[in-house]
């Protein structure tokens, strides 16, 4: 079996060996996760013994990549697409689950298994929903694609990525009428009114990685500090400098708590009171301290997620690996949080003598800082130790799998009238009002690659 790779190589056109190492490892993860899901599961998802293979084209992209096409009635209209990804992310320990984690245990009130929110839910309902109208001698009037990605955990380049070539070969540049994939804020009920919140738009995302290189030593006669304690106080730096939330107004989440205080009032007073006065800056000062959730809606996540460095516990490491991950606010931009990251390591950098390596041969930041000649400082360079210990450091910065905030999704137009009046007819007997609402994605999702200019 073949899975295309492309690993990104460094400006010099080489790899070094820590990040060759992760990459290996992510390729490895991806690979045996993508098989797991694709082939064994995928031996259920592609069994012909059910309707939507009588009716239905199947087309398999990059091996794993499922492509279900039920043609319709009318030629002229653009298809639906409808999304889900076949892949989950692995479990670290299953001794600390209750039940196995690729058992599907059912309890009688809920089902526990990896994925079972993300994203066989939606993956198993788009099937199970096909399966039902199929069995019913449904012929939709409009072609339904339904497409399955199978390494969305790993960021989607062979799997929905592929898939939107196929599919923009099949049916050209704006041929698809909507696209639907998972990503929302789900249900959220105040008294009789029910809030469906889809998510209309995606945040950034950007991964920092921060390579140092020191000369290394015998440990029974160590410097005074590491690589992997100086990579700690980088560590400590990037942490104390969160971002600033910014309720932006009539974005999403503004829009959703307009509508929160129309159809709910009282049910979050101090909303209610701050819109009133428009007052949006105090407003998501008290979202960001109220939740959790409401915070990185509207703030730029930073979230330390990796880190890799020595060879053997009598060596001082010569090497040290750092990841960063930034899911990245409309008011803010990559290369914004690329600089940030820049200013907040730099009394680090010049604290230890380094040579800072920022972002070579990356044009975005460099136009960037172009842009503003106040930003020019602080991009560190070789400067005097202030210790007697000359580290003879380089810290490497480099910026990958860099995705632009998504377009906002008009809420308003024929394509969200039916989509909107289809919810509410789907949940009016849960609730006497229905309302749906455009939302924000804090995360990131196959979506991103079906999005072509």
């Amino acid at each position: 079996m073949t899975i295309t790779a492309s690993p990104r190589r460094t400006r010099a056109g080489r790899r070094s060996g820590i990040y060759t190492r992760h990459w290996h490892r992510c390729i490895l993860y991806c690979e045996l996760n993508a098989r797991q899901v694709s082939v064994e599961a995928g031996d259920v998802l592609t069994d012909g013994e059910n309707k939507r293979h009588e009716k239905a084209k199947l087309d398999k992209v990059n091996t794993l990549g499922l492509v279900y096409t039920l043609q319709g009635s009318d030629p002229d209209l653009k298809p639906t697409l409808l999304a889900a990804h076949q892949d989950v992310v692995p479990v670290a320990d299953e001794s600390t689950w209750k039940h196995p984690p690729f058992a599907a245990v059912y309890d009688g009130e809920y089902l526990w298994g990896r994925g079972s929110s993300d994203d066989k839910n939606s993956l198993t309902a788009l099937l199970s929903a096909t399966e039902t109208l199929l069995a019913q001698g449904w012929v939709p009037e409009r072609t339904l694609v339904l497409a399955f990605g199978f390494d969305e955990e790993c960021s989607g380049h062979r799997g929905a990525a592929t898939i939107a070539d196929y599919l923009l070969d099949e049916y050209g540049p704006d041929g698809v009428a909507v696209i639907l994939d998972e990503g929302g804020m789900g249900l959220a009920r105040f008294g009789d009114v029910l809030y469906a919140l889809p998510a209309v738009t995606e945040k950034g995302y950007v991964e920092i990685w921060l390579e140092l290189s020191v000369v290394g030593g015998h440990s029974s006669i160590p410097f005074p500090h590491t690589s992997i304690g100086i990579v700690s106080e980088m560590v400590t730096a990037l942490e104390a400098h969160p971002a600033a939330p910014s309720l932006l107004r009539d974005g999403p989440v503004h829009r959703h708590l307009q509508c929160q205080t129309r159809y709910s009032p009282g049910a979050m007073p101090r909303v209610d009171e701050l819109l009133g006065r428009d007052d949006l800056e105090a407003l998501s000062d008290w979202l960001a301290d109220e939740d959790r959730l409401f915070q990185y809606m509207i703030q730029t996540s930073q979230s330390v997620d990796m880190i890799s460095g020595g060879q053997k516990i009598n060596a001082m490491p010569e090497h040290v690996l750092l990841g960063v991950n930034y899911r990245v606010a409309p008011q803010d931009s990559i290369p914004l949080v690329q600089h940030n990251v820049v200013r907040y390591v730099n009394d680090t950098v010049n604290k230890y003598g380094l040579r800072l390596r920022a972002y070579e041969g990356d044009s975005d930041y460099e136009d960037f800082l172009a842009g503003d000649d106040s930003l020019v400082g602080g991009s560190g360079g070789a400067v005097a130790p202030s210790w007697e210990v000359d580290y003879n450091g380089t810290l490497t910065l480099d910026a990958r799998a860099k995705t632009k905030v998504a377009p906002v999704t008009p809420t308003e137009g024929d394509v969200w009238n039916v989509f909107s009046g289809v919810v509410q007819h789907t949940f009016r007997a849960a609730a006497d009002v229905v309302v749906p609402v455009g939302e924000i994605m804090t995360g990131n999702t196959d979506t991103r690659h079906y999005q072509r200019k």
